[in-house]
């Protein structure tokens, strides 16, 4: 009986299910503007279907009392570490995402927010497929890193502070920044470039949005 317990807290737990220290968001429905079919817009929902069960995730920001609003998504590489005869050794990846939480008449719940992970990766120019995998499960870490600290952030007391403030103005009382409801155009990440040792190592300011 106990193992069959714990297999299911396992099983639970690996869904994204927490049975306390969870705070559910401060709105009934909430639209979110990270593309379903990306990996990380599909982890960005299902922690927040996870977080607050009784928040509806709709398709369309018409009807929905929030919005998330991607504003930037992007992968960067730059060389950190070259040998002796110049080649890169050691790569740093990044992530960078910026969002903004606001309310069915464009008034800011969330300012822009800017939220980054980066990680090194020690480079071999003899093994590239393999780097690249390593690349992209570093990727897929720091975006599972990002999910939680976007998490936090929509469950923070300011925000339901900010909800609460957004629905008790007056007509015309100012309440912060006001920002179009129309989302801004999503947009899928770019295949990760396999870096080029006949034509020297990426730019500094490689950075890939998606």
């Amino acid at each position: 009986m106990r193992v069959g317990g714990l297999a299911l807290l396992m099983l639970l737990s690996a869904c994204g299910f927490q049975m306390r220290g969870t705070t559910p968001l401060p709105f009934d429905s909430l639209y979110v503007g990270i593309p379903q079919n990306s990996r990380f817009g599909a982890e960005v929902r299902r922690a927040i279907a996870a977080a607050s069960p009784e928040t509806k995730l709709l398709e369309t920001p018409k009807d929905a009392d929030a919005q998330l609003q991607q504003i930037r998504n992007s992968r960067s590489m730059r060389e950190v570490s070259l040998n002796a005869q110049g080649r890169v050794e050691e790569y740093e990846l990044g992530l960078i995402f910026t969002f903004r939480v606001i309310d069915a008449k464009g008034r800011a719940l969330l300012p822009d927010t800017t939220l980054e992970a980066y990680r090194e990766m020690p480079y071999n120019d003899q093994v590239v497929q393999a780097k690249e995998g390593q690349a992209e499960s570093l990727y897929r870490n720091m975006e599972q890193s990002l999910v939680s600290r976007i998490m936090r952030r929509l469950t923070a007391p300011d925000v339901r502070l900010a909800v609460q403030k957004t629905q008790s103005a007056k007509p015309g009382e100012e309440v912060g920044p006001v920002y179009s409801t129309t989302p801004p155009p999503q947009t899928n990440r770019q295949p990760w470039n396999r870096p080029s040792i006949t034509n020297g190592p990426p730019s500094l300011d490689d950075d890939t949005s998606y």
